[in-house]
């Protein structure tokens, strides 16, 4: 900064004896400071001169001065008659200023009322400089911002916004920018006429002086009323002019942005077109100079978000002018105009002109740029330009650097290029021509890694992006191969945003298309955190989790009955449906493989339903079915033998040409086949399925499943199921059991069995567990016209139809 002018008013009102000159020479802080208190004039503005300078030798001075009252003693001064005491004072008091704790003195509403004061003209430079000095100490604060209004400062800080002293124009301009801040304070600045003050000030010789004016002129027209007091004298005219003077080339950057901020007015940008100013503003854009290509490119940029002057820019062929500067080579500039780009195709108008002229196949050319950032505007533009635009997705998909992007997608560790690029996606898949063509690039690979990413906005782009793209099969397929599904669930698990989990949520509920889903997303624990899910309190995600949990038990009925305890008529059960037990609070539901892996224990078994292929039974399983089971008349209920007399073991393995199985039995870590449930399928479809009515395939297929599972009780005790049970179990050396292997069995291995045969036939059936081992199976009858619904007994009398509801049925569900 230049040394300071004086006029000769102000040499005149500041002139005063040096201290020297009196033999005022004391260098005691103390002693200056008593010296605060005195009543003289002369002494009292040469304590405080000798007092401010002995604070500039150092904090350590300025602390002590703080600590002894200073601040408080000198305030009075500030008011004094005498111009050479409040000069002096002002200069005492704003060099303590400068230390945080003396400030909260200063801030007091009679100080700032003081200061202000010390603003009128006919106040000297240096008061002038220290006042206004002094005011930016504490501008900041919103009721030094009051204070100031209310007490005229407002009015007096703009006449010295043309000061001729350099030092006092750059304290008044912070101290403008600092209440600029605030709307009431633009707008009262705007009433003291700032826009004329700083236009004049503009002219001034001191570029750093200058700078600042466009910074508070910036500052101050976020107000609108502000922005129309530019137009009013003709203030854009003025500035645009600047910018063809290559003389204040350090100034363009400021201009513009007061232009961009300007043009946010329609009436303005109007105007502009029509005096040529915005025709100067393009012609800038596509210069040789990149910085003025920038700052053309943000004043496009900032005014183009309102839908009406983005009409204006397109009816002047704006997206010609971004297209020619996106042929460019500087980084800066591409990313300004990728920006550009995206903030204006939200114009239906605007992006059509875009498509045609295309922008497409150069933004795909900038995706992949070495630069970052031009990567990052460039996807955002895309993103933008593709959100419900099928004429766009085509030619993303068409291009041939349409693979870039997925390469891109794959590599690229940036947040938003991630997020962006997945939205893309998103909005392509939404179109289903085009889903199979984004599959076979591998697109799958890509989401799947990004659910995995930190980053919030990316979970949720790829969670859109792969809920919209499992709607098609082939996408389901490869979504297998990846592990996205485990990834979601590990949302699920661990994420605490209320969005990421709303989205991992909606998107297992869409991917829950087929079986092979569910019993992955299962694997991965699916189950138990959805289960959770639906009884926290959150917003929006719960009943998400819901309808993602239905869907998934739909598809899994072991893990539906394991949950809900019951399995509808419509529910079929088919191989692979394994019934662990009831749902107990802590527990989770587990897979097969794990139940098939643990060692026998005394704990309740797994039962398995398996009838396709031929696994070997062990030999003292089959010599136990052919020496105890028997072959049940399903028409008459009544059972035979399967042979004129029973076979020894070895004579059986004549007749029936299977191997005998090993001593030590190999892990094949799934479940035996169960061939004699494959036969009883084969002898309830031939014999319950002809008959003529469905009462009669219910109480015969009663009768038939209580026949294999040790006929009708008399007592549960007597039938030794237990005992049977563990000795099948040891055998198997598993806990898991085919179904068909139990010939003596209680309520809920008789009524999983009906269930099994039940929908195989065509009965509709329902399969319900009670407590206490206890399950039944649930069947409608129409009669009389009504619905009546009823219990199967199973155990007591099979066959027997108990109304649900009744005595009986009561009686059959407990103990």
């Amino acid at each position: 900064m230049p040394p300071k002018k004086k006029d000769e008013d102000s040499k005149k009102k500041d002139e005063e004896p040096k201290l020297s000159e009196v033999n005022f020479k004391s260098k005691d802080p103390q002693t200056l400071y008593h010296l605060l208190f005195s009543k003289e004039e002369n002494i009292l503005w040469r304590s405080c001169d000798a007092l401010y300078n002995y604070s500039l030798v150092g904090e350590p001075n300025k602390t002590e001065l703080l600590s002894m009252g200073t601040v408080k003693a000198a305030i009075p001064h500030l008011l004094s008659a005498d111009a050479a005491t409040r000069r002096s004072s002002v200069m005492l008091v704003n060099s303590l200023s400068q230390l945080e704790e003396s400030r909260a003195e200063i801030r007091e509403e009679e100080v700032v009322a003081a200061l202000i004061n010390l603003l009128k003209p006919e106040e000297g430079v240096m008061t002038h400089e220290h006042a206004t000095k002094c005011l930016l100490t504490i501008a900041d604060q919103y009721t030094t911002k009051s204070v100031i209004l209310e007490n005229g400062g407002v009015e007096l800080l703009v006449q010295l916004i043309t000061d001729p002293d350099p030092l006092v124009q750059q304290n008044t301009l912070e101290t403008i920018e600092l209440l600029a801040v605030d709307s009431q304070c633009r707008i009262a600045l705007n009433e003291a006429n700032v826009v004329t003050s700083l236009l004049e000030a503009l002219n001034c010789e001191y570029p750093a002086i200058q700078l600042l004016v466009l910074k508070v002129t910036y500052s101050v027209c976020q107000e609108e009323c502000v922005r129309t007091s530019v137009k009013d004298v003709n203030g854009l005219e003025a500035l645009l002019k600047m910018l063809t003077n290559e003389e204040v080339t350090d100034l363009h950057e400021g201009i513009v942005q007061v232009v961009g901020v300007c043009m946010l007015d329609t009436e303005q940008l109007d105007a502009m077109k029509d005096s040529g100013c915005l025709l100067t503003l393009a012609n800038y854009a596509t210069s040789t100079e990149p910085q003025g290509q920038l700052n053309a490119l943000r004043a496009i940029s900032t005014c183009s978000g309102k839908p009406e002057n983005c009409q204006i820019l397109h009816d002047n062929e704006i997206e010609t002018t971004i297209m020619t500067v996106l042929g460019g080579e500087h980084a800066g500039v591409l990313a300004q105009a990728c920006l550009t780009v995206s903030t204006m195709v939200a114009n239906p108008l605007v992006k059509e002109t875009f498509t045609k002229i295309g922008v497409i196949q150069a933004l795909m050319k900038l995706i992949g740029h070495e630069d970052q950032t031009v990567q990052e505007m460039s996807t955002l533009s895309l993103a933008n330009l593709s959100l419900n635009s099928k004429v766009v997705c085509l030619d993303i998909i068409q291009d041939e650097h349409v693979t870039q992007l997925v390469e891109v997608l794959e590599e690229s560790t940036s947040p938003r290029i991630l997020s962006y690029l997945a939205t893309v996606v998103f909005n392509i898949v939404k179109f289903e021509t085009l889903r199979e063509q984004l599959v076979s690039l591998n697109v799958m690979q890509s989401l799947s890694a990004c659910l995995t990413n930190p980053d919030t906005d990316v979970c949720i782009a790829a969670c859109k992006a792969l809920a919209a793209l499992v709607a098609d099969s082939s996408a389901r397929e490869e979504l297998l191969k990846t592990n996205a599904l485990g990834s979601l669930v590990s949302i699920l698990k661990e994420s605490s945003n209320k969005e990421v989990l709303r989205k991992a949520a909606w998107t297992i509920g869409i991917s829950v298309a087929n079986e092979e889903m569910a019993k992955e997303l299962n694997k991965n624990g699916a189950l138990q955190v959805l289960m959770d899910m639906c009884t926290n309190d959150i917003q929006g995600v719960s009943n998400l989790a819901v309808v993602a949990l239905e869907k998934l038990l739909h598809y899994d009925l072991a893990a539906k009955y394991w949950h809900m305890g019951t399995l509808s008529q419509t529910d079929v059960v088919k191989d692979g449906f394994y019934d662990t037990g009831a749902h107990k609070p802590g527990d989770d539901f587990k897979p097969i493989k794990l139940l098939l892996d643990r060692k026998v224990d005394n704990k309740r078994a797994v039962l398995y339903v398996s009838s396709i292929g031929a696994d070997p039974e062990p030999a003292d399983m089959k010599s136990e079915a052919s020496t105890t089971g028997s072959t049940t008349n399903v028409k008459t209920g009544r059972g035979t033998a399967k042979g004129k007399k029973p076979h020894k073991a070895e004579e059986k393995k004549e007749e029936v040409p299977e191997p005998e199985p090993p001593k030590e039995q190999k892990d094949t870590g799934k479940p035996r086949v169960d061939s004699s449930l494959r036969e009883y399928i084969e002898e309830a479809t031939s014999a319950v399925g002809p008959l003529p009515t469905q009462a009669e395939q219910i109480a015969a297929l009663s009768v038939y499943v209580s026949n294999q599972m040790g006929g009708p009780v008399t007592s549960i005790a007597a039938l030794s199921y237990d005992l049977h049970i563990a000795q099948i179990k040891a055998d198997l050396k598993t806990n898991v059991i085919p179904i068909g292997f139990i010939k003596r069995g209680i309520f809920y291995h008789r009524a999983l069995l009906f269930k099994v045969l039940a929908d195989r036939v065509g009965v509709p059936a329902s399969l319900v567990r009670g407590e206490y081992n206890r399950a039944w199976n649930e069947v409608t009858l129409v009669e009389g016209g009504k619905s009546k619904h009823y219990l199967v007994d199973l155990m007591w009398e099979p066959g027997q139809l108990l109304e649900v509801g009744s005595h009986g049925a009561g009686v059959y569900k407990k103990l």
